[in-house]
């Protein structure tokens, strides 16, 4: 029982990043499953504030090693950017990283193809990143995908113009954009492989091994639940599966390696982009949460948008993913209100209650809420559960029962050490 999925409950930036950070001083390989430079996974040591997007964000802690599995999609410049931070603080994660020859690769023309795409919805925007994630996706499916393996091949040449005369046709054709280059993205290309070549490795035999040797393993996912693909407020998701269920496969492994899920919930919750947020709140109440919060995209700067807990959707999400311990992340931005709400149904036209809906429910209802007394003081010097308000431990424990799953952890602030470790935490 060595190994720990660490899941995204909500719509995302549920701070996945910090808890990363600060877990994987606990473990051997920390490894991304999934997503692509569209997170934002934040973690602050020491004041020093860090954004990775395609590295896993375990790689401040010496003693770990950390892997790119194949259900990631890789953006060459991103990852290359990320390591010239790395290097400008001396931190070594060369002979600490691996990726895995199966990741497909974000090509110039995926990203143009994300931007033409969405803007060609005019009102009806999905709010992609922009990054490129969906056409790399679709590409993947389609068979058009370009992996890291495949930039060693004798005919990366061949397949590259291919790729390029497909993607032409679409921008040119239906946008009617310019297309890319092929020898501009083919050098580009050849400059990537030189440097990612070092690093390649079975990304899911080495999972495996560090398992079955008794060494411990953490699964780093990106977004969150409710951007799923297939189990999210679709069509406002992400391209991927974010959840427990696609460890497996976005690895490589058997579902019985996976031991435990810790499951990440804002103490209240956002959402970046379009796409419905029956709890999103408005005016000077939104606005207070987001100053507070400092709610603006890891990756992109958007604005997030900002409202209360929504437990019928985390039930939901705690459901899906098999989630075996919480973790309440910004408790300390709700620290000077006086009152909270909380969402604990959805009253239907037929005066019942549901208490469980999913993000695909676009009209799930008229939210119920049950207002909780606030704490009106600072939770962020805590150390233990106990330094906390005996108003912010009831929240807590209100929260973890109307789940039905213990709280594992709580964070109290950005930096590493604003995190709160509770006595059931198994690692």
């Amino acid at each position: 029982m060595n190994s720990l999925a660490l899941i995204g409950l909500q719509w995302g930036d549920e701070g996945k990043g910090k808890l990363v950070d600060w877990l994987s001083a606990r473990f051997d390989l920390d490894i991304r499953y999934q997503g692509g430079p569209n997170a934002g996974h934040t973690v602050v040591v020491n004041g020093k504030k860090w954004v990775f997007h395609q590295m896993p964000a375990g790689i401040l802690n010496p003693g770990i090693n950390v892997a790119i599995a194949a259900g990631c999609i890789l953006h060459p410049e991103t990852l290359f950017k990320e390591w010239e931070e790395l290097d400008a603080d001396g931190v070594e994660y060369l002979s600490r990283t691996f990726i895995d020859p199966r990741v497909n690769i974000i090509l110039p023309q995926h990203r143009l193809l994300d931007r033409l795409r969405d803007e060609a919805r005019g009102k009806n925007k999905i709010g992609t990143t922009g990054r490129g994630i969906g056409p790399c996706y679709e590409d993947k499916h389609a068979y058009y995908g370009l992996r890291i393996g495949d930039l060693f091949s004798a005919s990366l040449d061949q397949r590259l113009e291919i790729i390029v005369d497909h993607h032409n046709a679409i921008i040119e054709k239906v946008y009617g954009a310019d297309g890319v280059e092929k020898k501009t993205v083919l050098e580009g290309l050849e400059v990537a492989a030189e440097r990612i070549r070092p690093l390649v490795a079975d990304v899911s035999n080495l999972a495996y091994e560090y398992i079955e040797s008794g060494k411990k393993v953490l699964f780093e996912g990106a977004q969150g639940v409710l951007l799923d693909i297939d189990h999210g407020s679709y069509p406002f998701v992400t391209s991927s599966n974010p959840g427990a269920i696609f460890v497996p496969t976005g690895v490589g492994i058997s579902p019985k390696l996976v031991a435990r899920v810790l499951g990440l919930t804002k103490a209240y919750a956002t959402r970046v982009g379009a796409g419905p947020f029956p709890t999103e709140a408005s005016g000077e109440l939104e606005a207070r949460l987001q100053k507070l919060g400092q709610e603006f995209g890891a990756a992109t700067g958007r604005r997030r948008r900002c409202g209360w807990l929504d437990l019928p959707l985390l039930r939901y999400a705690v459901r899906l993913n098999g989630v075996d311990g919480l973790a309440i992340t910004k408790l300390d931005v709700l620290d000077s209100f006086d009152r909270l709400k909380v969402c604990t149904g959805y009253r239907q036209p037929d005066g019942t209650v549901k208490g469980e809906i999913t993000p695909r429910d676009f009209d799930p209802g008229e939210p119920v809420y049950e207002e909780i007394e606030g704490w009106k003081k600072t939770t962020s010097e805590a150390d233990n559960f106990e330094d906390l308000p005996s108003q912010a431990q009831d929240y807590i424990r209100w929260i973890s029962t109307q789940v039905d799953i213990p709280v594992w952890m709580v964070s109290v602030g950005q930096d590493r050490t604003k995190t709160i470790a509770l006595p059931d935490l198994p690692f």
